[in-house]
């Protein structure tokens, strides 16, 4: 077994059977990568937890940033150079100009080095390192196993992807990430194997951490095409703030690079410095900030602090980046963008309520704006932020905003980031790498086709050095001849003659290809042209149609290639419909699309919401559909009707029923957004300000919670709200119970009571609030107003009942739950309390016209049960307590009838309190005491 797996691992036959192991490696670059990605965000997050422990003093968020980024600094200088910054350009690089090579010593240092970096609170990102990771440990197999340079250079990207997968679990944006930056070439052969590398890591990384996206956010829905617009303004905000920070970023580095060179080992440190400063006043800036992220998505964050993130987040990873820590620029980017989405988002929704979704609809799509400006791939923005949040709903404002931002950003900053960083260390990239540069195709160069016409008129017009010659005729293109046939068919006599004459018959179902029938098409680059010039030696290609190849849309020649590049001499001559487009510059082009787009979306939109019918009948309909899954505790989809509805007829009845239901699922910022909007109007509504008194009561501000229960409460109530009103009423008599005002809720229930004198049912309500509030003897003479009006009123009787025993009338109590039960039999309520009241006035020993022995019996009876009481909850441990156990014990067994009744009743009751007040004083376990015995106890008492 052995040496037959020797001889398979041989160099010879892994040499001899590259592709397979080619395709075996990529998976296991898959698993492998993943691996290592995973243990480096756990490493991350557990020692940064034990760096920023819960509750830590604050000295840490500044001198932990110092110190990781001293150490990390000497590292990079002494043991790892090649692991300084992102790892995306440095990966390009070995990609391009290395074959791929990436040393072990720089894989083990980047994973290291990132680690104590990020832990530590440096403002930078992990996946940017975890790309070089990856691409490094692709490299160092591929080595290992003796591959050839070409398969080391394209396991690299295969890495690429698995990392990205694995970090960000984002298999199809790792794909098109790596195609679309890395190699520069959406078509790359080896689009494969990235591919099931990808795959292969994101299995890997759901079997280890799950399958959980990176945030979770709230459904988004469209309110009203307005917001396309807004869309594209923060599209405008996100590619300037990309553009700040991309030059910031490089004028810092730029500055770094010119210091001294034994200043390097120390650079790390002014980064450390800043954002240990800054994260010892703003701690969000510290990390890379997803927990942040996830509160802006959710609406958790207010304005003020969203927009000073964005700020102090550029100043900080710009700082950071170019002093030379180890660390990205993707996390920082989507943190960046998530702020700055959501304080435009709040921004424009407390101006636009009625036009604008949540706030964190602005923030998703601001993420991927600021991705699309930043790192300049705005395919890959679009997916990655589809597949970090599993929202579709979100892309085509995604993709307005992205087109928007990442014109602004190529407009004022022409060269990407990781080029420009490149180009600062003196390495130019070959152009095929960066994918930028402009391909000159056949439209540049072609010119129109010249009809068939006789053999003399076309030898004589043929140009000088071109000495081919397409035949078009009524069918299309019917092949090339050359210049030496036409001559010897004129010598021959046949110069009146058609030019497709001499043509040989072919098989008009025959199959064309560019083997037996050469031609180009509109769209191919120049160089093909070139090269099937070359195959079939012709100096003039006919260019046809990709959907017929007979028919012709011009011709090009060398000399027509040649211009193109600059290097004929016909140029100026050249009169084709390409020529606007050759000198048409990017940027107009670019603003134009811009503009058609943003154009369409617009008119679509608009289009569609003023044109459709019935605009009143279905606002009406979806409001009604959102009152029933509000009753159906369906919230979200409400509020989304609720939306809707307002979107399309701006009536104050659907914005109150919109922040109503805000408030209901507890996203009171932006219900008071709708509340303060209705109030300006109708500052007097009762409904209205109920809703700010639960924001104001969420808030902990009692006194303005105060003030707007009482403008609720006293307010102005639709006709027929008169149940909401006194429901409001008892709702601020709960909250000022809950806050201490225990004296001014039984002043707001005495009045409602006077309000609605002739109301049994609100009188009964308010007597239970009154017993809730000890205001016994309130309740009791409401409860007496219910009988007078309704002598069979078993409720208010034990209503009664329950107020005459809190205030310790048993007698009276007994009375009333007699009364109670005698009108309802099966009350068991009734029932219970009745039975409490009879145990008490039975033990009562103070209780009239007793007789002594009676009395004398009942003190009997509490010695007995707080002994009981007392064993239960605690039995006797010190020698006192057993012996008084003990003389209770003797005293209860004798049968001697005592000298005076009243005395012994006297010593047993101060026997049976001495018992109670030792249980008081000693119990900590057990169960509650007996509640008769405790009442008659506290009666005692006093």
């Amino acid at each position: 077994m052995i040496p037959r797996l020797q001889y398979w691992l041989s160099e010879e036959q892994l040499h001899k059977h590259e592709d397979k192991v080619l395709l075996a490696l990529t998976l296991l670059i898959g698993a492998i990568v993943s691996l290592v990605i995973v243990a480096f965000i756990v490493l991350t997050e557990n020692l940064g937890a034990r760096m920023y422990p819960a509750g830590g003093a604050a000295w840490r968020r500044l001198v932990i940033p110092v110190f990781g980024a001293l150490v990390t600094g000497l590292l990079l200088n002494r043991y790892f150079p090649y692991a300084r910054g992102s790892g995306i350009p440095q990966t390009k690089t070995a990609l391009f100009l290395y074959d791929g090579y990436i040393q072990f010593r720089t894989v083990v240092g980047k994973f290291f080095c990132s680690s104590l970096s990020l832990a530590s609170g440096i403002a930078l990102g992990r996946e940017g390192p975890s790309v070089q990771v990856g691409a490094g440990i692709a490299s160092v197999l591929g080595r290992r196993l003796g591959l050839s340079q070409s398969r080391i250079k394209a396991l690299v990207p295969v890495g690429t992807a698995a990392a990205l997968a694995a970090a960000f679990n984002t298999p199809i944006a790792a794909v098109l990430f790596t195609m679309e930056e890395i190699l520069g070439n959406l078509h790359a052969p080896v689009l494969g194997s990235i591919v099931v590398s990808a795959a292969t890591s994101w299995m890997v990384l759901r079997m280890l951490l799950g399958d959980e996206p990176l945030f979770h956010v709230p459904a988004y829905q469209l309110v009203h095409p307005v917001e396309f617009l807004l869309y594209a303004l923060l599209g405008i905000a996100g590619g300037l703030a990309s553009v700040a920070f991309v030059k910031l970023l490089l004028r810092l580095r730029r500055h770094f690079l010119t210091l001294p060179q034994w200043t390097r080992k120390y650079q790390p440190v002014a980064g450390g410095l800043l954002v240990g400063g800054l994260g010892w006043f703003v701690p969000q800036v510290l990390g890379v900030g997803y927990a942040h992220v996830g509160d802006a998505l959710n609406g958790k964050m207010v304005l003020s602090t969203m927009a000073l993130l964005v700020l102090l987040k550029i100043l900080a990873t710009a700082t950071c980046y170019a002093s030379g820590n180890a660390g990205g620029i993707f996390g920082p980017s989507l943190f960046i963008g998530a702020m700055l989405g959501g304080a435009f988002g709040s921004g424009v929704h407390t101006l636009l309520p009625d036009y604008t979704g949540s706030v964190g609809a602005y923030a998703l799509v601001g993420m991927g704006t600021a991705f699309a400006g930043i790192v300049r791939v705005p395919l890959t923005s679009v997916i990655m932020v589809f597949e970090i949040t599993r929202d579709y709903s979100i892309i085509v404002p995604l993709m307005i905003s992205n087109l928007v931002s990442f014109a602004i950003s190529y407009k004022f900053q022409r060269e990407p980031i990781y080029e420009a960083l490149l180009h600062q260390e003196g390495i130019h990239l070959p152009e095929a790498a960066r994918g930028r540069g402009t391909t000159l195709v056949v439209r540049n160069a072609m010119r129109p086709a010249p009809r068939s016409v006789s053999i003399a008129d076309r030898l004589s017009s043929i140009p000088l050095g071109r000495g081919d010659v397409p035949v078009v005729d009524a069918e299309g293109l019917a092949g090339v001849l050359r210049e030496a046939r036409l001559e010897q068919a004129l010598k021959d006599g046949w110069g009146d003659r058609p030019v497709s004459d001499l043509l040989p018959q072919f098989d008009p179902q025959a199959k064309l290809t560019a083997a037996n029938f050469p031609h180009v098409h509109p769209d191919h680059p120049l160089d093909t042209a070139l090269q099937r010039m070359a195959e079939h030696r012709l100096k003039v290609l006919p260019v046809v149609r990709r959907t017929n190849l007979r028919e012709v849309l011009g011709v090009v020649s060398l000399d027509d290639i040649l211009n193109a590049y600059g290097i004929g001499k016909q140029q100026a001559q050249i009169s084709t419909p390409s020529s606007a487009h050759e000198t048409s510059r990017p940027g107009a082009l670019l603003a134009v699309l811009i503009a058609a787009t943003a154009g369409v979306g617009l008119f679509a939109g608009f289009g569609t919401y003023y044109y459709r019918s019935g605009r009143v009948e279905k606002a009406a309909d979806s409001y009604r559909r959102a009152r029933e899954l509000s009753a159906q505790e369906r919230h979200p989809e409400a509020i989304e009707q609720y939306r809707k509805a307002l979107s399309i007829s701006h009536s104050d009845q659907y914005r109150l029923a919109l922040a109503s239901e805000l408030v209901t699922v507890g996203r009171f910022n932006e219900a008071a957004i709708y509340l303060n909007d209705f109030l300006r109007a109708h500052p007097d509504s009762g409904p209205a300000n109920l809703g700010m008194a639960r924001v104001a009561a969420s808030r902990g501000s009692s006194r303005e919670a105060a003030h707007f229960y009482r403008r609720g409460t006293y307010g102005d109530w639709p006709s027929g709200a008169e149940e909401d009103r006194v429901r409001a009423r008892f709702e601020f008599v709960d909250y000022l119970r809950r806050t201490g005002g225990r004296q001014q809720a039984i002043t707001e229930l005495l009045a409602l009571t006077e309000q609605t004198s002739t109301d049994a049912a609100v009188k009964m309500r308010v007597g239970q609030r009154l017993l809730a509030l000890d205001a016994s003897r309130e309740a009791a003479g409401l409860f007496q107003d219910v009988i007078r009006e309704n002598p069979d009123n078993a409720a208010a009787y034990l209503g009664l009942g329950e107020a005459e025993f809190q205030r310790e009338r048993y007698q009276a109590a007994r009375a009333g739950f007699e009364a109670a039960l005698s009108r309802s039999p099966k009350d068991q309520k009734a029932q219970q309390k009745l039975h409490v009241t009879e145990q008490i006035l039975a033990l009562d020993p103070t209780a009239r016209r007793l007789r002594p022995v009676e009395r004398y019996q009942r003190s009997r009876s509490l010695v007995s049960l707080a002994l009981v009481s007392l064993e239960a909850c605690q039995p006797a441990a010190t020698d006192d307590e057993k012996a008084l156990a003990d003389r209770i014990r003797k005293t209860l067994t004798t049968k001697r009838q005592p000298a005076s009744w009243n005395d012994a009743t006297e010593n047993n009751v101060a026997l049976a309190q001495d018992l109670w007040t030792l249980r008081e004083r000693s119990c900590t376990a057990g169960p509650a005491p007996d509640e008769a015995l405790a009442r008659v106890m506290s009666l005692l008492s006093r």
